[in-house]
């Protein structure tokens, strides 16, 4: 489906496009005027059950056709069916043993929180676990911290936090909590496709690679021989040298990572690959002047400058900015507020 290339293989769209509409059309597109079969082989690797059932649809509803295996990336299972893994802790009994280990601390150290903190406490270190364990980070990893000026609290923190080494370093245990499953699922897949590479179409769509395991299956997918990434809302808009800057170390004390395109910069460097590089999917853009200005507008820090010289050469705003709202949030609750309603009905209306 897809020709040879000695780069790995990324795509994106837009942001604004109904990226799996965009999706759909440019596989069917790919597949047109082959064999029946070839769509059949392709698998497409999507992040939420939602995109999946609506890729789905979006198939259904045309001719009758053969459909593409659509699974979630995070499901690793399924690509690694042969895989020797112990099975997963079952979350309750995973909350009980933190909950235990934290319920003893408290016991011990009273200082650092009261008991009715153990149900919050426990949720708050479940998160971190998982977290590290999907960045494949080793416990030992917080005692490096920079702390600064909060050497006392870092060290009641770390009474705290020791509990998560006694948690994954604990001996005899027969099951892996999911996070670190997953992660030797990962290793175990890239290992599996180093030797023997799957000749069949593999897509991973719409990931921005926020989580670390799911960095890596998309950096071993775009460098199959016939592996693809596509990336959701990516800026083409942006010039190479800022978007290269996003992952300038020297930026890295800005709060940089924020930025919507830092994932992407991060996913390209490490595959070595420039901005110029990514093909869009498929179609055309049609919110081209829109996206100029949110581009120019989310410039990362320091922006004035690049607002004088090139907000004049957009011309006109009066297209780019049609049916656009501008809302002055008197606090950071309403402009939450605000966000979380224009998403919920981005997300009924798609």
């Amino acid at each position: 489906m897809f020709e040879h290339s000695e780069n790995p293989r990324v795509y994106g769209l837009p942001p604004g496009a109904d990226f799996p509409a965009r999706l759909v059309d440019g596989l069917l597109g790919r597949t047109s005027g082959t064999q029946p079969e070839a769509l059949a082989r392709v698998t497409i690797l999507v992040n939420t059950r939602r995109m999946q059932r609506r890729i789905k649809y979006l198939f259904s509803i045309g001719k009758p056709r053969l459909l593409p295996r659509i699974g979630l990336v995070t499901d690793l299972d399924a690509l690694v069916p042969d895989a020797d893994l112990p099975p997963s802790l079952p979350q309750l009994r995973r909350k009980l043993e933190i909950s235990a280990l934290v319920g003893k601390l408290l016991e011990a150290e009273p200082e650092i929180a009261p008991r009715s903190a153990v149900v919050a406490l426990t949720e708050s270190l479940l998160a971190l676990i998982d977290e590290m364990q999907g960045e494949g980070l080793a416990p030992e990893a917080l005692l490096d911290l920079d702390t600064g000026d909060l050497t006392g609290h870092w060290e009641r923190s770390l009474k705290f936090l020791s509990i998560v080494r006694s948690y994954t370093t604990a001996a005899g245990r027969e099951f892996l909590d999911p996070e670190a499953r997953r992660l030797c699922a990962a290793e175990l897949l890239q290992d599996s496709w180093d030797t023997r590479p799957p000749q069949d179409p593999i897509i991973v769509a719409g990931s921005t690679g926020s989580r670390g395991i799911t960095a890596q299956v998309m950096r071993a997918v775009a460098r199959l021989p016939q592996g693809a990434v596509v990336l959701p809302g990516f800026d083409f808009e942006m010039p190479e040298p800022v978007f290269l800057s996003l992952t300038d170390q020297a930026n890295a004390s800005k709060g940089i990572e924020d930025h919507p395109q830092y994932r992407f910069a991060k996913f390209l460097t490490a595959l070595e690959l420039s901005p110029k590089q990514v093909p869009c999917w498929h179609g055309v853009d049609n919110r081209k002047s829109r996206n100029q200005l949110i581009s120019l507008s989310l410039r990362p820090a320091p922006v004035t400058g690049q607002w004088l010289s090139e907000g004049p050469k957009l011309g006109d705003l009066s297209e780019r900015t049609s049916g656009l709202t501008l809302v002055e949030a008197p606090d950071p609750k309403s402009e939450s507020v605000a966000i979380a309603i224009a998403l919920r009905q981005a997300i009924n209306l798609n």
